[in-house]
Parts: structure tokens; sequence; C-alpha cells
């Protein structure tokens, strides 16, 4: 039982861990807290925002946001949900909204530095794991939001000084530097300043890595063939040659003479139905290029080789869909897929 102050750090970390199996079948868990805001920082080095239920902690220094959010399905990590097709990516918790607005009207979170009465204190906004009011960490005590009779002023957050690493790893304590000012490390002014750095976006001392992405389709494939990549190829039973080698029928209506670079092959059913030949193994390569978000995977195309109708084509294109559902963007498909993908999406939107 969660017997800590639900919004303090170590509350939501234990929020989290009591409702994992919830969190993992993607209920929607916002109630718990009220719909509340959590922040946090995005891979490009931005502050972003989401909802309890969206996000996990492998530990108290690392959290993961689930999504299906294009902006972000390429920083993927294979993690806790890899048998699911939903992506979790590396961010950093950056604090809970507090319910209280600074006097300009600026909706205040854990982790700003603010000021209070009269600017008489200036420090980082908290949960204490015990008490229910925000507050600003001080010396030897805290000083609660309701003790703070002159109002309460953003001067910015704590998030100075970050580094890429930080992803990986964001330990707490470096969240509570401005208490430093106690112990005559630096002036209540100086906190001030170097909270202003990060007033609207987190200050990173290096520079982030934005990830590009890839096209999601090609047109023709020599197109997309450049950087790292692995050919999928549809490929039929095993069979002998005339000198008793082992040989198998390849699926794929184009491929440049001088490739030999990878291939990955997708063993078809032994069927007269081309959908059932290649549903299964379709499917289980889609969880498998989720699994492996570093590699890029081009599919070749396969619709001359099976002959396949428009009705047929419209069906395995479909079988496909959920990589556009879930925006996994390290698999490259011929144009025809993406087009009945487009006509699905304008069918859902008019749904809405």
């Amino acid at each position: 039982m969660n017997t800590y102050n639900k919004d303090s750090l170590l509350g939501i970390f234990n929020m989290v861990r009591e409702n994992m199996s919830h969190i993992y079948a993607r209920e929607n868990l916002e109630h718990i807290y009220a719909n509340r805001k959590f922040r946090f920082i995005n891979p490009e080095g931005k502050f972003d925002y989401t909802t309890f239920g969206n996000f996990y902690f492998t530990s108290p220094d690392r959290m993961m946001l689930i999504t299906k959010d294009r902006a972000y399905t390429k920083y993927h990590k294979n993690d806790q949900m890899s048998g699911t097709l939903w992506s979790t990516v590396p961010v950093i918790f950056a604090g809970i909204s507090t319910g209280y607005k600074d006097d300009t009207g600026r909706e205040i979170f854990t982790g700003d530095i603010v000021s209070a009465n009269n600017k008489e204190i200036t420090s980082v906004v908290r949960y204490l794991d015990h008490a229910n009011c925000p507050s600003l960490a001080g010396d030897n005590c805290d000083v609660m939001f309701n003790m703070c009779q002159e109002g309460l002023h953003i001067e910015g957050t704590t998030f100075c000084e970050m580094k890429e690493e930080m992803f990986d790893y964001y330990p707490i304590k470096n969240a509570f530097w401005s208490t430093s000012q106690f112990y005559g490390s630096m002036s209540r002014q100086e906190v001030i300043d170097k909270a202003k750095k990060a007033f609207f976006a987190p200050y990173f001392t290096d520079r982030l890595t934005v990830n590009r992405g890839n096209a999601i389709c090609y047109s023709e494939i020599e197109d997309a063939m450049h950087g790292d990549f692995e050919l999928v190829v549809m490929r039929g039973e095993d069979y002998e040659d005339e000198n008793g080698d082992p040989e198998f029928e390849v699926f794929i209506d184009h491929i440049p003479e001088d490739y030999e670079g990878k291939c990955r092959y997708l063993k078809v059913i032994d069927h007269f139905d081309p959908i059932i030949m290649v549903r299964e193994p379709l499917e289980e390569f889609m969880y498998y290029a989720h699994r492996n978000p570093e590699t890029k995977f081009i599919l070749g195309d396969f619709r001359k080789s099976f002959a396949l109708t428009e009705e047929q084509k419209e069906k395995i294109a479909m079988l496909l869909y959920p990589l556009n559902e879930y925006n996994i963007m390290n698999v490259i498909v011929p144009t025809w897929m993406m087009l009945y993908w487009v006509t699905q999406d304008t069918i859902l939107y008019g749904q809405d």
C-alpha cells in the first residue's frame, strides 16, 4: 500500500508501481491524479506534458514515456512493453502540476524555482513524502505554500546544466542545487539567474542528438536503400536444386542486381491464398522490427510476384496498418501500402 503522499516523487513512483498491470494494459488512469499534468523533458530537450498512466519508471531516476506520437516514436527504446507495438521513450521527469499559479498566472510545477514572501526565499518546489501541500525546499525545514502570504513568483526551473546522458539516469539530487544557497555556496540572486536559463526550456550544456527519422514509404526501392538497413524479403519453402543444394524461392518484384547487403527472409505459409501465406510472417515481423528500433528495415515489394488482386493488396496493406497506427518509423514499405493506410485514416477521421 502506498503510504507516501502520492504527489511526492517517491509517491508517484509507488503509484506507478502499484498500477503497472493497468498501465501495461493501456487502461485510462488519468482519474487517479484527477487529470493533472505531469511534465517531462522530451528527447529533443523541450518541456512537454502527459497524464498518469502514460509513463512508468524503470527506477526513481529513469522515466519512460509510453506513446504512439510520431514526434516521439522515432526515439523508441525496447523496454518493458516489448510484447506490444507501443513505443517506450526515455524522458526526464520534470514535475507534477501543484494546482497553484504564480503572480503572473503561470501554473506552478514541482521542479520550478519559485520566490515567495516578497522574495525573502527562493528555492525549488517539491512535495515532501508526508505532506499534502507543496513547499519550497528549505534549510532545516520547508516553506509550505499555504504559509506564503506575499504570493509566489516563478523565476525559472531547476533543469539547468543538463546533459544528454541524463535521459538514461537523472539523479534526483541534481534537482536540489538551489539549496546550496543555505550553505553559502551561492547567493539567492545567483540561484535566480541560473534558474532563468531554464525558464521556457531546460538548459543543456551539450548538443542533443536529434533523430530525423526515416521516410516511411518508397516508390522506387533504390530511393530507400541508403545508410544501414536490412532488406526484408518474402521466401518460400526449402527445396533442393538440380545439384542437390538447398534453395528457396524468393518473392520480390525488384532488387538491384548489385545488391550484396543484409537480407531478412520471411518464410511464407504453404497455402494457395496469398493472404494466409503472408499474414503470420508479417505480423511476427512487425513485433520483431519494433523490438529492434536501431535497425532500418525495407520491405521488398511482392505484389507482382504474388499476382495480387486489388482486394488482396488492400487486405495485405491492412495487415501492416499497425505500423501506421503506432507510428513505427523503422519499417519502410512500398507506396501502395501507404495509400491504403491513408484511405483508412480518412475513414477513421470521418468517424470521430
